[in-house]
């Protein structure tokens, strides 16, 4: 079984040719284009699960090229090669729809995790659409046969939906087990915010909300370097600004889930701080959803009692507990810290 199919634009051919050794080695079909109007035209004509296109190259540059490509297909994947690594150069990739980016000269370990990963998105997308086409098909099977097979057409209905969601969430728990810091995380926040929020007498259903939000609250990290996630030490202003798209990220690959429009907004804010300084809205106060406010004290918590690479060693459950009482009225909604203060002997 072929691993993907990938697309190489680059003016240089030995740098194509050492791309397609690689990733022909590991099982991937590629085929490359020394200029950008072959691989316009390569584009055109096939499909290929990632792109990977030279950032400067003469005739065409590489972001009018992505432009195209993004064009021709809003769904195609694309990755940026560059040997001029710039943080500006590489937000507008991004802003012009790039996936991921690779420097030269590249590692091989590199290049074959951004191949994968990149492939591994444009297939959850592609499955994301047969899966919504399918649910839209009972959507109109339902308004043509409503008088008689209403009740078992609506199951039928929801069991898609959970089927997709349980899809969804099995991609987000291995992701969180990749990586042994952050092993069960996304479980845990679900369990302390379902606490916080049946302490503040949420109805059934925002706390199925709150809970769903969780377990899919990391599934933007999919597009984050490994490297980055895992890196000891602080990371650096652009490490950090890539680290912040990881929301957003989440939100967007969902997005198409219609039935989850309340669950998307809880995961783009939870990362919102109650003083305005959070990300990626800078809203404030009751501007963030409660849901999102719950899912901060609990994600805050998971990470301060768990190890992590940038940390010597773990929180304990009462140095946690009093960061986050320190940090009540700024970074935490403080009714939302004094419904944790009473149920904190439970987590």
């Amino acid at each position: 079984m072929v691993e993907g199919n990938i697309l190489v634009i680059d003016d240089e051919e030995v740098i194509c040719n050492l791309i397609k050794d690689a990733l022909t080695e590991k099982g991937y079909s590629v085929v490359f284009a020394t200029n950008a109007k072959k691989g316009l035209e390569l584009a055109k004509l096939n499909s290929f699960d990632a792109v990977f296109i030279d950032l400067r190259m003469p005739e065409i540059d590489g972001l009018a090229v992505l432009m195209q490509i993004k064009q021709l297909n809003a769904d195609n994947v694309a990755v940026m090669v560059t040997g001029y690594p710039s943080f500006e150069t590489v937000k507008e990739a991004i802003r012009w729809g790039a996936f991921d980016y690779i420097t030269k000269p590249f590692e091989l370990e590199s290049l074959l995790f951004t191949a994968r990963r990149a492939v591994a998105f444009h297939r959850l997308n592609q499955e994301n659409k047969r899966l919504m086409e399918q649910i839209t098909q009972e959507n109109i099977l339902l308004e043509k046969k409503v008088q008689e097979r209403t009740k078992d057409l609506r199951n039928l209905y929801r069991r898609l939906q959970t089927t997709f969601v349980s899809t969804v969430k099995a991609l987000a728990k291995a992701l969180d087990a990749r990586d042994h810091y952050t092993h069960s995380h996304s479980e845990n926040v679900a369990k302390y915010a379902v606490l916080i929020a049946k302490e503040m007498q949420l109805s059934t259903k925002e706390i199925d909300e709150i809970k769903n939000a969780c377990e899919l609250h990391d599934l933007g990290k999919i597009g984050i370097h490994d490297y980055i996630l895992s890196k000891p030490g602080e990371l650096t202003p652009e490490e950090w600004e890539e680290v912040k798209l990881h929301s957003l990220k989440s939100a967007e690959i969902l997005q198409p889930l219609d039935f989850l429009d309340e669950v998307i907004i809880l995961i783009r804010e939870h990362h919102e701080r109650y003083d305005g300084a959070g990300y990626p809205d800078g809203l404030k106060g009751d501007a963030i959803k409660l849901g999102a406010r719950i899912m901060s004290v609990a994600d805050t918590y998971d990470a301060m009692t768990s190890k992590r690479p940038y940390r010597e060693k773990a929180f304990s459950k009462e140095e946690a507990v009093e960061e986050i009482k320190r940090k009540s009225g700024s970074q935490f909604d403080p009714k939302v810290v004094e419904a944790f203060l009473r149920i904190a002997d439970k987590f």
